[in-house]
């Protein structure tokens, strides 16, 4: 018999439940939410070729009410292009943006008892190792069960197995639909601020077979401490992998980070550093997994064997609707010419369910000359 998909399993367990006539009045409690988002992406190469694209977005999401700790939801997304100036790199969108379709990337059951929630089904994960990017017109969802405890005062344990993964186009201008992840994902992952002013994050993720990522077996192990001295804070972070496949990933990385705040202005830098014999392999489940303390928002990652990388950034909030940010990132190896990219954020909202994101980014020694995007989102 072949196996039932996880999203199946959970879909199942829904109606069987329902048509019992537990679950009607859970069902006719609950809620619906949306957004409707329209994103503009332009970007000029280093060989001065210059594109644009302009995509429109639906999320449309509807959450049960609770019957003695169960509960489910569903999202659907659906995106479709708007205008387009490709001429010069037809390709260019081709792996986020340039998408028309819909797909359904949450449909879940979960269960709640005491400190102990259940959820299986397509869902969306945040967690440093496994994440969904909602950076593009698609977010990415993941095909999970997970399991999470909070039994321990200060501590939640989570624990995850990820068979597909939804990413943000077909890459062939369709919706993206859910893929397998190999034979699998597991990963543990736990917080504590047990100690007062101390934040600590680890994770542990094992992938089975993941040849699409230049892949066989690989494990990921992710630290984070941060202490908060009130005046400022530090952060400390650890990444590691052991890769077996044809992909250079048996290596370390280690970032620091300080940042404060003063009044309404918010300062940071960072320093990360991977080692000479190998780099990491942190970057595979999902495009949201990117937490290293140096990430930028447009060229490259910071995990590469014998890769350094400096960042510093400035934050000021001019009102509680208006805010800005830059940063300033730089990056290279023993081999390689150091990059460099900076990056403006203006962050404006109009209304309690109204907002506009200005991103650009200005690149020195990379494949891009700027990019640029401008969002907006209503969300209801």
């Amino acid at each position: 018999m072949k196996k039932l998909s996880l999203s199946l399993i959970a879909t199942l367990a829904i109606f069987n439940t329902a048509n019992a006539g537990s679950l009607s009045e859970a069902f006719s409690n609950g809620k619906v939410s949306g957004e409707l988002k329209s994103q503009f992406y332009q970007k000029e190469s280093s060989d001065s070729k210059t594109v644009n694209i302009w995509t429109n977005g639906l999320n449309l999401s509807y959450i049960t009410g609770d019957y003695n700790g169960l509960s489910s939801g569903f999202t659907f997304q659906g995106a479709s292009v708007g205008t387009e100036d490709l001429d010069e790199n037809p390709n260019a969108y081709d792996a986020d943006q340039n998408v028309s379709g819909a797909v359904l990337s949450q449909a879940y059951i979960q269960y709640k008892m005491d400190n102990t929630t259940v959820k299986v089904g397509r869902q969306y994960l945040a967690t440093p190792l496994i994440a969904s990017s909602g950076s593009r017109i698609f977010k990415e969802s993941f095909q999970a069960a997970t399991l999470t405890n909070t039994d321990i005062k200060d501590t939640s344990i989570s624990l995850m197995y990820v068979n597909k993964y939804q990413g943000r186009t077909d890459g062939k201008e369709g919706a993206p639909s859910f893929e397998k992840l190999g034979d699998g994902v597991f990963s543990i992952y736990a917080t504590n601020k047990s100690i007062e002013n101390l934040s600590l994050v680890g994770q542990y993720v094992e992938a089975k077979d993941l040849v699409a990522n230049n892949t066989k077996d690989v494990s990921i192990y992710y630290l984070n401490a941060e202490y908060d001295f009130d005046a400022f804070k530090l952060g400390a972070q650890y990444y590691g992998s052991d890769d077996n496949g044809a992909a250079n990933n048996d290596g370390n990385a280690y970032a620091l980070k300080a940042s404060t705040n003063i009044n309404d202005l918010s300062l940071a830098a960072s320093y990360s550093e991977v080692s000479k014999d190998g780099g990491v392999d942190a970057w595979h489940l999902g495009n949201g997994a990117d937490y290293i303390y140096t990430w930028s928002w447009y060229a490259g990652s910071r995990y590469s064997a014998d890769m350094k990388a400096t960042k510093v950034e400035a934050g000021y909030k001019f009102t509680e609707d208006l805010s800005a940010n830059i940063m300033h990132i730089s990056w290279k190896t023993s081999t390689s010419s150091t990059t460099k990219e900076t990056d403006f954020i203006l962050d404006y909202n109009v209304s309690k369910d109204l907002s506009l994101r200005w991103l650009h980014g200005q690149l020195d020694n990379a494949s891009n000359e700027y990019q640029s995007r401008l969002y907006a989102s209503y969300k209801f």
